[in-house]
């Protein structure tokens, strides 16, 4: 639903500006009696509370910016939301961090934004140990109705999104450019599907392109849209510690997986455990830490039960594979049950659709092990 007009004209002129600043302004608002008080202030006063004549102008100019509406008219013709701060679709949990963005450019199922969510987001340059990790917290955490945010860049976050699209929870995924700009561009057919099963997401209007300074800024939305954020992997240096601060900062928990002490990619993490943060071993550590009321991954199996009873028997020979073994390709389950490729791929339907399986990385498929 749209709410004040007034208002959503000036978010949008607001972000379209760039004169405003997020922390600058929601400070001012904070301590002068909200953006209404600051819209109608003395120009003389506002731009002592802002800092200078030029951001005061900008904040009274902008409830009258016609041409900021006819902008966001024109990104939202090439299917793109344009949500801004001051309206019920705008994610609640990103509204009450410090500095939420004005507006969030959003394409794909914004039901996502409804869902409880967590960051899972780690190194680039991450380990097939991370990337294993990383795609089964994804997986088991989307199957129990977790949205699993992350900033889509290679590694951990590339792991984590292809593998939530196989549950129910789905994945949101925060970029450092605008929606139209393939950054990494080895991502773009992820991308598309995200687009059409998932939710992308940006504070940066098209045409942005993805500068270093962007990716510290779009740390705070994976932040500040989730009940916790988990590191998977993380060196010293790495851009995932700055988003465990920033989770902290805003009251978020902060989840750090073990890995070995010998790989640089665990060093981050391995002080966020000294530090303080919480061990994640599985999935079952994060619900039972964040949404008690969804239950753990042993609690939820449980109902699996019913759902299996209606099985095929080929898909319920598939399903009793995979859950006493590893993950595995159509080929090989077909190998290991004496099955036709054909039974094996329809079986493999038939799990999905009921839930008991999912898609994981590299072509394999595993059971829903929650």
């Amino acid at each position: 639903m749209r709410g004040d007009p007034a208002l959503r004209r000036a978010a949008i002129s607001w972000a379209r500006g760039r004169v405003l600043f997020p922390q600058r302004l929601w400070r001012a608002a904070r301590e002068h009696g909200g953006v209404e008080s600051l819209l109608s202030a003395a120009p003389a006063e506002l731009a002592e509370w802002l800092g200078s004549e030029e951001r005061a102008l900008t904040l009274q100019r902008s409830v009258e910016d016609s041409a900021a509406e006819r902008w966001a008219v024109q990104i939202e013709r090439t299917g793109v939301h344009v949500l801004t701060v001051f309206e019920d679709e705008y994610p609640k949990a990103l509204s009450e961090i410090a500095d939420p963005p004005f507006v969030l450019f959003a394409a794909g199922k914004l039901e996502l934004l409804k869902l409880p969510a967590v960051g899972i987001v780690g190194s680039r340059a991450a380990t097939r140990y991370g990337r294993d990790v990383a795609a089964r917290l994804a997986r088991d955490l989307s199957c129990a109705g977790v949205a699993i945010v992350s900033g889509f860049a290679r590694g951990v976050d590339h792991a984590a999104h292809e593998a939530a699209l196989g549950g129910p929870g789905g994945t949101i995924a925060v970029l450092g450019c605008g929606l139209d700009v393939d950054y990494p561009r080895e991502h773009a057919a992820l991308k598309d599907v995200l687009r059409r099963d998932g939710l992308l997401l940006s504070e940066f209007p098209p045409g942005t392109e993805p500068k270093s300074e962007n990716f510290p800024i779009r740390n705070r939305i994976i932040a500040g849209l989730c009940s916790g954020v988990v590191v998977v992997e993380a060196s010293r240096r790495s851009g995932s510690l700055i988003t465990a601060r920033l989770a902290n900062e805003s009251g978020r928990d902060v989840f750090a997986v073990p890995g070995s002490v010998f790989s640089q990619t665990s060093i981050g993490t391995h002080e966020l455990l000294r530090d303080g943060a919480i061990l994640c071993r599985g999935a079952e550590d994060v619900l039972s830490e964040l949404f008690p009321a969804i239950g753990t991954p042993s609690a939820v199996a449980a109902s699996n039960v019913a759902a299996a009873a209606a099985l095929s028997e080929h898909a319920r020979r598939i399903w009793d594979t995979l859950r006493k073994g590893e993950d595995a390709t159509a080929e090989e389950l077909a190998q290991s049950t004496d099955l036709p490729a054909a039974s094996v791929l329809a079986a493999l339907f038939e799990l999905e659709e009921a839930g008991l399986a999912v898609f994981a990385e590299g072509g394999r498929y595993g059971a829903r092990r929650n």
